[in-house]
């Protein structure tokens, strides 16, 4: 039986992006104008005179809508919204106050909808690896993502940032050209997601950076890990008292313009972390005997990863130097005792300005791998042999599905109507789903649409 679900919020969106492709003839004061910057105005001017002065405010709505057509555990199509409100200002208070090189972030985020990976694509007794709204996630609730202030010092080569901050703002960071998860920014986060959060959750921490040359940057950060930031019920949590550890990361960043690539500019990223936290195996106990329990397991003192990332602008269209071919790699390795995913690989290039007539729209391909650690696969196995089940078992729900590594694939189209207006159109592809050979390859059609106001 087919299913398609259209929510009120979701009609609206939909009417706006109608209201944007259709309305042609609009004027450079008219909300839909393809000069707009923000859809509720410069408030006669003052908006522009506020940012000179230091004050910038951000209010912004991205949603993104998903669709199966083909395939995965439940085949029956739906489709289903997420999305996120954020509210934020930006105070330079060197501006304001006349403090040099110092700035202070304020953000408030709220996440609400449904996940068509997990109502749909992935089968419901294997964890969920990826999924096709990378704005779902962290509960559906309010929550404070920045309250920061951050401080330059010689010449701003050396800076000291503190206060309530996702830790990918600043380590393992990358582009976000994609609606599918694992397609969109760094990975450490979607793979170690226990104790390494991402906005829009926020934890107490600190990282220092410093500019040794003028290509070379190295930072290291000390972040909490306090399982209680990530609940739905608290995303305005400030209290320390859950805390279990720290986790520390370190970053070499380097940023040439390599010949190769005609001198085009280019971001080459190589970093660890190390948690202080207890972490349990993920399959054995003191004895090295497999346990499907988990509080019977070895608890280590410490966790790690490790990632590489790169950015690299390919190519260059005419004389506009935002155009043209851009590509990036992300790769991470984690720790086998203690995670669930041993490694993960992603691929993408997006070009800019192909075009004449849509300058700044782009069309993005990209794919990417996550790895299921064998020690998981290895558990399933011993928990099927003690219920005397085998693969041949599949559709019994007390069976235990093997997963491997699932792929991704994303191919869309980012159309930048204004700077206040980006509708983007994809098509998904997912196989194994979850990483268990018996779910069929899915097939999704997506549209994310992100309003700035």
């Amino acid at each position: 039986m087919n299913k398609l679900l259209i929510s009120q919020h979701q009609r609206k969106l939909l009417l706006v992006a109608l209201m944007t492709l259709f309305n042609g003839t609009a004027q450079a004061n008219d909300p839909w104008s393809s000069d707009r910057k923000w859809l509720f105005g410069d408030w006669d001017g003052n908006r522009q005179q506020l940012e000179q002065k230091g004050y910038k405010f951000n209010f912004s709505v991205m949603n993104q809508s998903a669709v199966n057509f083909d395939g995965g555990y439940n085949d029956d199509q739906e489709l289903l919204n997420a999305y996120q409100l954020t509210l934020g200002a930006n105070f330079d208070l060197e501006k304001i106050l006349n403090w040099q090189n110092t700035q202070v972030s304020l953000m408030i985020t709220k996440r609400d909808g449904q996940s068509l990976a997990s109502e749909r694509i992935g089968d419901p007794r294997a964890a969920q690896l990826s999924s096709v709204q990378e704005i779902y996630g962290r509960g559906q609730s309010w929550r404070l993502s920045q309250a920061w202030l951050k401080k330059g010092f010689i010449d701003n080569t050396l800076t000291f940032k503190i206060g309530r901050m996702g830790m990918s703002e600043d380590f393992n960071a990358s582009q976000c050209e994609f609606q599918n998860l694992v397609l969109c920014g760094g990975q450490i986060g979607k793979a170690v997601g226990s104790i390494w959060y991402n906005s829009p959750v926020s934890v107490w921490g600190a990282n220092v950076k410093y500019q040794f040359s003028p290509t070379w940057t190295m930072g290291i950060g000390v972040y909490e890990v306090n399982p209680e930031n990530a609940l739905e019920k608290h995303g305005f949590n400030l209290s320390m008292d859950d805390t279990e550890g720290a986790l520390i990361p370190i970053e070499l960043t380097w940023k040439p313009k390599l010949t190769l690539f005609n001198n085009l500019a280019g971001e080459y990223k190589l970093g660890a972390f190390y948690s202080t936290a207890d972490a349990t195996d993920v399959k054995t106990n003191n004895e090295g005997e497999i346990s499907l329990n988990p509080s019977d397991r070895t608890i280590h003192s410490s966790k790690h990863s490790f990632w590489f990332n790169a950015q690299q602008q390919l190519t260059q269209k005419g004389s506009n130097p935002s155009q043209g071919l851009y590509g990036t790699i992300n790769l991470t390795f984690n720790d086998k005792a203690t995670n669930s995913i041993q490694d993960s690989q992603q691929v993408a290039f997006w070009y800019k300005g192909l075009l004449d007539n849509r300058p700044n729209d782009s069309i993005g391909f990209g794919l990417a791998r996550y790895a299921v650690n064998d020690r998981i696969k290895d558990l399933r196995i011993y928990s099927n042999d003690i219920n005397s089940l085998t693969t041949e078992d599949y559709s019994n729900l007390a069976y235990k599905p093997l997963q491997n590594d699932e792929i991704d694939v994303e191919l869309n189209y980012s159309y930048q109507w204004s700077p206040s207006i980006m509708l983007r159109p994809n098509i998904q592809y997912v196989y194994q789903p979850g990483g268990v050979k018996e779910v069929d390859d899915a097939w999704v059609a997506g549209l994310s649409v992100k309003l700035n106001f």
